[in-house]
């Protein structure tokens, strides 16, 4: 529900500017207001989930979120809309950190990886369902039926939440007495969520903004040094605070470093492909938007079929086989994509696609697999949101430093430094420029990928995941 409304709510921007009469820039809000929100909260919403219970706060994210469809549905101004979409933002958050830990909880370990490739293939459906069904909404109901969408799903996910989960039983175990209950929940960090919020805000404006803004400005570059800043004050404070936020003592767990890393590497040295290259198919290639789509949804059509199976396999085999297979057929498509020319012909781009879904499949499933075994069950909220955190921050880093490299290559030929300059006909030598620019891109995302393929590589000492004991 989320990833529907997420992937599919671009499709709605260009009909609602022209019905408020606003800018793209003000209605990317709509977007982006929904996507800082989600990610800001995760890591907050992550940790209240462990203390209080995960299927609690999942049926109170999926009432926000309905409810949010429905008044933004309803919005009678941009900023009411801004202000909803903000809303559903946090129901997102609170859904997205507390869904892994209900499924993993529902599973022994022989069969976790089985039912994480099961839930990374819903994942792969929502974000080829969203863009079609978004858009074949906004197209025949126009923009409101697309942010309604979510109302009727919503609705069906809070009854089957009730009957299925059991929302009134307990969640934890009953500790002895009342001193052990209180010490097993802890307290909440509430210095740590302030500082972790105010990291993720900043750090996602300032690169969302970095092209805009030049990124020698000051303004970008005093960004940065205050991310920089308040990531070291989040980080003495979280080792000085009894109940931190995040507890950084995971990260000294290899199984955890190196699931985490190489999904954070992965997503990183790809992501700006599903920026950029729909540019090339439809400004040079010719392809139309339709076309140009069905091309890169073959990364979720691949991961739709190598997730599930991956996850399975990993309860077998172990994690360790499949993160060196995923990160060279990841990296083998990017180097794939330096060498599209003009002339290229459209299937080396459904290659690529479908190698690359292919190679985040055999990673995505088998590393969550192995953290979730070396976590207890009172600390997967947090990881599940750290993890959904960090894959947010790599996207939108890929994406922003790729349309850097793109521009900085265009203007140092001569052209304008700007994206939109590639759709103006009559320039020659453009669109050589802007392969250029891509090209190399694409090339420092195929260097990020080396590095997750000798990641993947290191050798470590770990064991067989084994069920992780229940804690009070």
């Amino acid at each position: 529900m989320t990833l529907l409304d997420e992937f599919g709510l671009n499709q709605a921007v260009p009909a609602i500017s022209e019905h408020f009469n606003a800018t793209i820039p003000d209605v990317q809000w709509v977007v982006l207001g929904f996507l800082l929100t989600t990610g800001a909260l995760l890591l907050p919403v992550g940790r209240l989930a462990d203390m209080v219970g995960h299927r609690r706060l999942y049926l109170a994210g999926i009432i926000i979120f309905t409810i949010g469809a429905l008044l933004a549905g309803s919005s009678p101004t941009l900023s009411a809309l801004i202000g909803f979409k903000v809303l559903q933002g946090v129901g997102a958050a609170m859904v997205q950190a507390t869904v892994v830990p209900i499924i993993t909880s529902a599973f022994p370990s022989t069969q976790r990886g089985k039912a994480l490739g099961m839930f990374m293939g819903v994942l792969a459906l929502g974000a080829i369902a969203g863009p079609v069904i978004g858009g074949a909404a906004v197209t025949l109901l126009g923009w409101r039926a697309m942010l309604y969408l979510a109302a009727p799903v919503g609705a069906v996910s809070i009854v089957l939440a009730v009957k299925v989960l059991g929302i009134s039983e307990p969640e934890r175990p009953k500790a002895d007495n009342a001193d052990e209950a209180e010490k097993s929940a802890g307290s909440f960090d509430w210095a740590g969520a302030a500082l972790s919020t105010i990291i993720l805000v900043l750090l996602l404006l300032t690169v969302s903004n970095g092209n805009s803004l030049g990124w020698a400005s000051g303004v970008v570059i005093g960004g940065f040094v205050a991310v920089a800043t308040l990531v070291a004050a989040f980080v003495l404070w979280e080792l000085r605070t009894p109940d931190p936020m995040l507890p950084l003592g995971m990260f000294r767990n290899p199984t955890f470093l190196i699931g985490q890393a190489v999904m954070f590497l992965i997503v990183l040295g790809n992501s700006g492909i599903f920026f950029l290259l729909p540019f090339y198919l439809q400004e040079i290639a010719g392809l139309t938007p339709v076309l140009s789509g069905l091309v890169v949804s073959g990364v979720p059509i691949a991961f739709l079929t190598s997730g599930p199976l991956a996850g399975h396999l990993s309860d077998r085999l172990g994690w360790r086989l499949f993160l060196p297979i995923g990160s060279a057929l990841g990296l083998t498509s990017m180097a794939l994509l330096t060498r599209l020319t003009v002339d290229s012909p459209i299937w080396w781009s459904v290659l690529t696609m479908l190698l690359m879904g292919f190679g985040i499949g055999f990673i995505f499933s088998p590393a969550q697999n192995a953290i979730y075994g070396v976590v207890k069950p009172d600390g997967q909220g947090v990881v599940t949101a750290f993890i959904n955190m960090a894959r947010n921050t790599a996207t939108l880093s890929s994406v922003a430093v790729g349309a850097a490299i793109v521009t900085a290559t265009m203007g140092s030929l001569g052209f304008e430094p700007s994206l939109d300059a590639v759709k103006e006909v009559g320039q020659e030598g453009i669109k050589d420029a802007y392969m250029q620019g891509m090209t190399r891109a694409f090339l420092v995302g195929a260097i990020v990928l080396v590095v997750a393929l000798v990641v993947t590589l290191l050798p470590i000492r770990t064991q067989r995941s084994t069920e992780p004991p229940e804690t009070p």
